[in-house]
């Protein structure tokens, strides 16, 4: 189990400490006043919005509908 810094975890995901705070999706850990996140619980929800992505474009290719008539 690797524990990461929010300076570590933020360059891991490629996002800035601000959306860290800020999104409450992202698995995290808490001692004390400090916020640590686990690397592979990082890496199982990286997975699992991948999956939810490509799921999306799924739906959205059964439905037919775009905004743009060149695309529907």
């Amino acid at each position: 189990m690797t524990i990461l810094t929010i300076d570590e975890a933020a360059r891991f995901l490629r996002l800035t400490k601000r959306t860290l705070y800020q999104r409450l999706d992202i698995p995290r850990v808490r001692y004390g006043h400090r916020v640590m996140f686990i690397e592979e619980d990082l890496e199982r929800w990286v997975r699992a919005q991948r999956e939810v992505a490509v799921e999306a474009v799924d739906e959205s290719k059964t439905n037919g509908y775009h905004r743009n008539p060149l695309f529907s």
